[in-house]
């Protein structure tokens, strides 16, 4: 059968009832031999990868080489097995590869030079965090004894694992010399206990590799066909560099998917990103340069606030996005009032908006900023999920009653709800039901009932496994003792957080505060650049190329800007918000004038029921 029939028969299977794969995506599917893929936001890109995964393990005749497909988190990784898992792969065989990037490494290198430089001991890898901990107690006992400073963290001094040809290591660092024998004595008791870093686990693979180079890359080349790299932006120099003495000189395809301008996690190494795509001049360049998150006035202002202004980069128009706004604030408790004040407007203008389970986020560049306007903020000290917003709570618990009684895997049965619009208009009712103070049990079990018949046409229409009206009661007493939570209608929850946590996130609104400095120490004294500066040009939709800006410190803040910004501001489905402080507009009114003239509303209207 074709790759174009084996297309058509999967299609239904993974998008929504009636929607086709469109011109642009198709032909990424199609690609062979090696490639970079620019996938925007919100232009279907893990769908993409899921379809092109799928036909090439069905296609697949060769029964000793398959595809590796790596990504960056575990979310990931379970996004994509669940799509192939709708597609009747249930199971990632041999010679198949499908997990994150670090599992790649790990599990064919590092664990393997592990071993043969520590034998038999056991393998834990911990993330830096975990890593930090058990460093520090050691320290407190290595210590000099004249040290009275606080400890250091272990990676800000720059730890380096060497291995010897005759399978000895050391672990240097750039620690200062009074602390620096026992600081690296505890680096290296901690190694040889089996505990080791991510880090540590490349520096590992890269030793393996280039011992037995030219083996492995016959190993590989024997096992693979094909490498599908997700999220390219993200990869590390360690980790591309290891990928290409892989794959290099071999016949494997090496296709890397991901957008550049959401390059985040090097803005303060200078902005060196390790994928460069435009300079991989060997490879074939295709872009999927269509969005269906938002509409044209938001895609008009993401593509101008890129390193590289986005020309190609438009929307399908399958949502109708509210026109981009500017708030002035004083402080707190008026940046609240006016977005609320927005949303409800929205609420009432828009059903699709109006019905949206997705988020309405505040963002701020740094932990910093956001402390210093939100009186409640605090960093996050613990895991997402024990910090979701109340309606994603509410969500989750109703998607899990709905799970246990139709005996579907909760991951499972939250990607159908989501792509069933019938399915997610009853749980929004029940939502917005939820968050009255003098809620109705039997209008949100109805509306449940409605959707247990939906998902089995018609098959079943009652909660035999749970006492629902007992389950959801009991939900609302827990929602009640809750400090944070805000119950009536008019007083809208907000998810407050920095933009690298919202990093492939979609929100039903967005809104970007602008009151953060950029300070750089590199010439001796400080100089300062603030956000709003560095990007009135491009949010007035003027794209200045910021190779064209002499000043290097200039060129370097401007660029970390506009990826803060472009990740921000493509988040949101419906409403695009910034934020500017008053004393920034009281500067220079001329900033808002500018901006107004490239289609941005100022809010200004405040309803007498919002103050």
């Amino acid at each position: 059968m074709t790759f174009d029939k084996q297309l058509e028969l999967i299609t239904p299977l993974i998008l929504p009832n009636g929607l086709d794969f469109f011109d642009q995506q198709k032909k990424v599917i199609f690609t062979e031999g090696s490639a970079n893929i620019i996938a925007g936001p919100g232009s279907g890109k893990t769908t993409v990868l899921i379809a092109k995964s799928a036909l090439l393990i069905k296609q697949n005749t060769e029964i000793n080489r398959g595809i590796c497909l790596i990504t960056h988190t575990n979310v990931a990784v379970d996004e994509i097995k669940m799509g192939l898992k709708k597609i009747g792969i249930s199971n990632i065989e041999y010679p198949n590869f499908v997990g994150t990037i670090q599992d790649f490494f790990n599990t064919f290198f590092a664990k393997k030079a592990f071993h043969l430089v520590l034998k038999d001991k056991n393998f834990r890898v911990l993330d830096d965090d975990e890593y930090n901990k058990k460093f520090v107690e050691l320290f407190e006992i290595y210590k000099p004894e004249k040290y009275s400073y606080s400890i250091p963290k272990f990676s800000s001094k720059n730890p380096q694992l060497q291995i010897f040809g005759d399978l000895s290591f050391r672990i240097t660092s750039n620690a200062k010399p009074f602390y620096k024998e026992a600081f690296e004595k505890c680096l290296k008791i901690l190694f040889e206990r089996g505990i080791v870093t991510n880090y540590q686990c490349l520096e590992l693979s890269k030793w393996y590799i280039e011992k037995y180079n030219i083996s492995l890359k016959s190993a590989i080349k024997s096992r693979f066909k094909c490498f599908l790299l997700d999220e390219a932006q993200d990869t590390s120099f360690l980790q591309y560099e290891l990928l290409n003495m892989l794959i290099s000189d071999t016949d494997v395809s090496f296709q890397k998917f991901g957008d550049p301008y959401q390059a985040l996690y090097n803005i303060f190494e200078g902005n060196n990103d390790a994928w460069v795509p435009i300079k991989e001049t060997k490879e074939t360049y295709q872009e999927i340069s269509e969005t269906s998150r938002f509409g044209s006035s938001i895609a008009n202002i993401v593509k101008n606030i890129c390193i590289e202004r986005y020309d190609s980069f438009q929307s399908l128009n399958l949502v109708q996005s509210f026109a981009p706004y500017i708030i002035i604030y004083e402080n707190e408790e008026d940046l609240f009032k006016q977005y609320k004040g927005l949303i409800n407007i929205c609420q009432k203008e828009s059903e699709s908006f109006d019905m949206s389970t997705k988020k309405d986020a505040i963002l701020g560049a740094f932990h910093p900023d956001l402390e210093k306007l939100f009186s409640s903020y605090t960093r996050p000290s613990i895991k997402p999920n024990e910090n979701e917003n109340i309606i994603k709570k509410i969500n989750n618990f109703m998607v899990n009653l709905i799970s246990k009684e139709l005996d579907i895997p909760f991951k499972e049965l939250k990607q159908i709800i989501d792509s069933n619009l019938k399915c997610k208009v009853k749980l929004s009712i029940c939502i917005k039901e939820f968050l009255k103070d003098e809620f109705l049990i039997n209008e949100i079990s109805v509306n449940l009932r409605d959707v247990l018949r939906m998902l089995t046409n018609d098959e079943k229409d009652q909660f035999i496994m749970s006492e629902i009206e007992l389950q959801i009661s009991n939900f609302k007493m827990f929602l009640n003792t809750k400090k944070n939570i805000q119950v009536s209608d008019d007083k809208i929850e907000f998810y407050i957080g920095t933009i690298h946590s919202v990093k492939g996130e979609t929100h039903r609104s967005t809104l970007l505060v602008l009151d953060t400095r950029f300070t750089d120490y590199s010439t001796g004294s400080p100089i300062e650049f603030e956000l709003l500066n560095l990007l009135r040009d491009y949010l007035a939709g003027e794209h200045i190329s910021p190779t064209l800006i002499e000043d290097p410190i200039e060129r370097n803040g401007t660029i970390m800007a506009l990826k803060l910004a472009y990740v921000a501001l493509s988040r949101p489905t419906h409403l695009a918000v910034v934020a500017i402080p008053t004393n920034l507009v009281s500067k220079d009114g001329e900033i808002i004038r500018k901006i107004r003239r490239n289609g941005w509303e100022l809010f200004e209207q405040i309803d007498a029921q919002f103050v």
